[in-house]
């Protein structure tokens, strides 16, 4: 099997985390996966689900979440860079001093803004760019 994308752990990522936590608090598999949404067990649905490499649909979507439990939106597709707006910020009353790594700055209408340039291995950076999507931070929900 080939290992994720870098595209593939931001759009699926939560998916599938969500998903091997459910399945091992109820020692289930893909094969259970499969028999929710009304699937033999050799369908690749809930394999691919569980390797972080598709989204269930809106239809199998809503079915997962109520036998779940597990959120609709923690089941849904991230948008990739690509779909994403960015808003020129507002303009600045106050100004921290400047890193080349890490800096700070407090709008005029009480927002805080934070830039952060660093290079981490994947294995660092996934979680803390999932930490920052789920913050909403990055992409509004």
């Amino acid at each position: 099997m080939k290992p994720q994308t870098p595209e593939q752990i931001i759009a699926y990522g939560e998916v599938a985390t969500s998903l091997r936590e459910w399945c091992k608090t109820n020692g289930k598999g893909p094969r259970d996966i499969n028999a929710i949404i009304g699937k033999g067990p050799s369908y690749s649905a809930g394999y691919q689900y569980l390797s972080g490499k598709n989204a269930p649909s809106p239809y199998y979507r809503a079915i997962l979440s109520k036998a779940t439990g597990i959120p609709e939106d923690k089941l849904t597709k991230r948008k990739s860079f690509d779909q994403v707006t960015i808003e020129k910020p507002p303009t600045t009353k106050f100004v921290s001093k400047t890193s080349d790594i890490l800096s700070f700055t407090v709008t005029d209408t009480g927002e805080a803004r934070i830039k952060l340039d660093v290079t981490l291995p994947m294995h660092s950076a996934v979680p803390l760019f999932r930490l920052i999507l789920d913050a909403g931070v990055v992409m509004g929900s």
